[in-house]
């Protein structure tokens, strides 16, 4: 049995200071240590997180579990924090150390945890992304410690990313970063398949800030933690990559999205609503490349607000975060996520932490939020979106063009027959509820997508 990892605990550091202090952000870094370090494997390459499973199996569950919680630990060590955490336990965890354990043995083939080839479309490709990644910012604690011959096993399995045929949408900028950081340490690789591929997502830029997910896709958060995120990272890996249009997009993309983020939660829909504390990600990286748009002491806030509202929610639990909105929903989590998956919610702390204590940041006093200044209403031609904000109540609205009718945009339950197939074909047959993830006339920050508290839908 797991032990109580200090909700609770948590929940009031968060809700009773205003700004939320650092110690408390600590406190939630070391929450999460204690998670994965109770769920890791022996050698440390693999995290078995409790949850409903995806539909890529135990074992690439188990390695999302390693893969999206690095990046954490490496921001939190390049940021000029202790490498060494002391958890409440007792027990003392070496960051550097327990990445490079897992490293080595996940890309040793003769390895029991080896993470295992890579093959078109596998969503080893997504989780190589973050694995290169945690590898670019441990860079002088691990990599450089690392003999030749282990540096060439972990290329190796890294570099399988190339070529390999990926979902034509956000998942090029996996293959991009991984590449971008195997160049940068040293490894040069075949450079057309990384141009092709970054100049196929351009072309799925909109205008406004805004990426389509995939040449016909939709327009939903993913723009904040899949497509700015990433293309951050690149523009950090390598500065000299395309430094112009990825700081125009971001600054145009910040222009709107931040009246999006308010003290209340955030207007959510589009898929994979379990990633939501991700959604201030861009106000926390793009403050210092856009100061005149976004404040050090509004990003702050923005972290700070959408942390407690989900913390005041019951959206963490066990070490981890549940696979819902507030608690765990089957009904809105995508057959692709697993128990680990949620750990993406986890990239609004990252770039938190890859700055160092003493930046504007963590030091400045908070700045409102737009929704807290007054009212506003604007359209963002490229998404067809009204976005509301009304500074009275907090809330903030997204209406959106072409909607269904209402009786087409409910939420299906994942009822018996779903379960029943999951269990005959050993796998997740969860609702897809398109309609009612993308379709609504209006979504607000008042009335979350799925409409619960934190209760687990079965």
């Amino acid at each position: 049995m797991v032990e109580n990892l200090g909700e609770s605990r948590l929940v009031a550091a968060f809700r009773d200071a205003d700004p939320v202090a650092v110690d408390s952000y600590d406190a939630l870094f070391r929450y999460f240590v204690g998670g994965w370090a109770r769920y890791r494997s022996p050698l440390g390459a693999l995290a078995n997180y409790p949850g409903w499973r995806s539909w890529s199996g135990r074992h690439v569950d188990a390695l999302e579990g390693f893969a999206r919680i690095m990046p954490l630990f490496a921001a939190w060590v390049h940021g000029g924090r202790a490498p060494v955490v002391r958890l409440a336990s007792g027990e003392t965890v070496d960051l550097a150390a327990a990445f490079r354990t897992g490293l080595l043995a996940g890309t040793d083939p003769a390895s029991g945890e080896y993470w295992g080839d890579i093959g078109d479309r596998d969503q080893r490709i997504v989780e190589a992304a973050d694995i290169a990644l945690a590898l670019w910012l441990f860079r002088d604690a691990v990599w450089e410690e690392l003999t030749a011959a282990q540096r060439a096993q972990v290329a190796r399995w890294l570099s399988q990313v190339d070529g390999r045929l990926t979902h034509d949408n956000n998942w090029h900028l996996f293959v991009v970063l991984v590449q971008r950081v195997l160049d940068t340490l040293g490894l040069p690789i075949a450079d057309s398949s990384a141009r092709r591929r970054y100049a196929r997502v351009k072309e799925f830029y909109r205008g406004d800030g805004w990426f389509s997910d995939g040449e016909h896709g939709s327009f939903d958060y993913y723009n904040a933690w899949g497509f700015h995120y990433a293309l951050f990272w690149i523009d950090e890996i390598d500065p000299h990559w395309n430094p112009g249009f990825l700081r125009d997009v971001r600054a145009a993309f910040l222009e709107n999205y931040r009246y999006l983020i308010g003290p209340e939660g955030f207007p959510m829909l589009g898929r994979s609503s379990c990633y939501r504390f991700a959604a201030p990600a861009p106000l926390v990286f793009g403050h210092s490349s856009c100061p005149e748009l976004v404040s050090a002491g509004q990003a702050r806030r923005a972290l700070d607000c959408t942390w407690r509202y989900f913390l005041n929610h019951g959206a963490l639990s066990r070490g981890t975060v549940t696979q819902g909105y507030f608690g765990a929903d089957a009904r809105i989590l995508e057959n692709y996520s697993g128990p680990a998956s949620s750990l993406w919610s986890l990239r609004s702390l990252i770039p938190a932490f890859y700055l160092p204590d003493q930046a504007s940041f963590w030091r400045d006093p908070p700045d409102p939020l737009p929704v807290e200044t007054g009212d506003y209403c604007f359209s963002v031609p490229a998404t067809g979106w009204t976005i509301r904000g009304e500074q009275k109540t907090r809330m903030i609205t997204i209406e959106t063009p072409a909607p269904l009718p209402p009786r087409q945009t409910r939420l299906a339950s994942y009822g018996l027959l779903g379960r029943l197939l999951g269990l005959v074909y050993r796998s997740p047959h969860r609702p897809e509820n398109y309609g009612a993830k993308y379709r609504r006339r209006y979504y607000s920050s008042a009335e979350p997508l799925c409409n619960s508290s934190s209760l687990r839908i079965w």
